[in-house]
């Protein structure tokens, strides 16, 4: 069974913008929340799904740095974001995470 996590993060929040690359301890708040994802015995693959603007390409350095996928799409058609995000994986299931929670975390087993 093929599981895939993929989370959305932008830069371009209003309230708190570039709130997933500001920093507790030397981290960056994504790279806390996909170390959390990573810590899953049954989610084979991650993926951060963010927009293809300008702004957001440290998103796409930092998923690098962190050796998971990445995939850029349109910021306004979030559900297109996703599905594309997904389709080269043909998963049997997908879990939708977004990185604005960063410190929540998700169950190992």
């Amino acid at each position: 069974m093929k599981i895939i996590a993929i989370t959305q993060a932008r830069t371009g929040s209003t309230r708190f913008p570039n709130k997933i690359m500001n920093k507790i301890e030397d981290e960056t708040l994504l790279s806390i929340h996909i170390n959390r994802i990573k810590k899953s015995k049954k989610i084979n693959s991650i993926i951060i799904a963010t927009t293809n603007k300008k702004n957001d390409d440290i998103i796409e350095l930092e998923s690098n740095n962190l050796n998971v996928s990445c995939y850029r799409g349109d910021e306004e058609d979030v559900l297109d974001r996703f599905y594309q995000a997904a389709k080269p994986y043909n998963p049997d299931f997908v879990v939708r995470l977004t990185s604005d929670c960063p410190l929540i975390d998700l169950f190992t087993n």
